[in-house]
């Protein structure tokens, strides 16, 4: 049985979407025209906090005048929060600017970044692109079934004190994998500069299906890898 949300925190929800409906015009401008930015995410960050702390959020672009922007509300995994994500978007009003959906889900196609087309993800000081970040494991348990992996980027070196670097390459993750199976697949992402020659390395496109053989294996034992 889907455990419900309460009464109190249907209010809360519905009163998340009446500020969220007064305000939808400055949060487009915000992420599209980079119009009092901080401003006004902090502000969105705050009144999706009284839903959950630790409930997140993430805005896609359209790619042409006829799609809405998409807002994808996120539970970054954690199970306990799914009512009150779920209980977000069956409460989302219908909207002619955007497109409201619950949790970060897998990308099933992948041969956009095979062929290196894939649109950057754009964020306030820095671009990533998919296809063109790498990763190397550094450990699979077996028995728990996680993996630890480091992930190479091209540009690194200029941006490794960036805080907001290590989000934006959990949430690339996320959008290859889904939010559910990063949270109960990977205990640990670091960063690192990509080389020249990445020949040693694998694509981050091809992390489900490296995932997948790993799960192959049998034994419940740690191994180096």
């Amino acid at each position: 049985m889907k455990k419900q949300i309460t009464p109190a925190m249907l209010r809360t929800i519905k009163s998340f979407w009446k500020w969220f409906g007064q305000n939808e015009v400055q949060i487009l401008e915000a992420f599209t025209l980079n119009s009092k930015h901080d401003e006004v995410f902090n502000q969105l960050n705050r009144k999706l906090s009284y839903v959950s702390k630790r409930i997140g959020f993430i805005l896609v672009g359209k790619k042409s005048n006829d799609e809405k922007v998409k807002l994808i509300i996120t539970a970054h995994g954690y199970r306990k929060l799914y009512p009150k994500v779920n209980g977000l978007i069956n409460n989302a009003p219908k909207s002619t600017h955007w497109n409201f959906q619950a949790f970060i889900k897998p990308n099933e196609d992948i041969e956009m970044f095979k062929q290196g087309i894939d649109n950057p993800y754009i964020f306030q000081d820095f671009e990533l692109k998919t296809s063109e970040l790498y990763f190397k494991p550094l450990e699979f348990n077996t028995f728990q079934k996680k993996m630890k992996i480091v992930v190479y980027l091209k540009n690194y070196k200029y941006h490794f004190d960036n805080d907001a670097i290590d989000e934006a390459v959990y949430i690339i993750i996320q959008d290859l994998i889904g939010e559910e199976n990063f949270k109960k697949t990977i205990s640990l992402v670091q960063l690192a500069q990509l080389p020249e020659n990445p020949q040693n390395l694998v694509h981050l496109y091809e992390l489900q299906e490296y995932i997948d053989f790993l799960n192959k294996i049998n034994r419940r034992v740690k191994i180096e890898i």
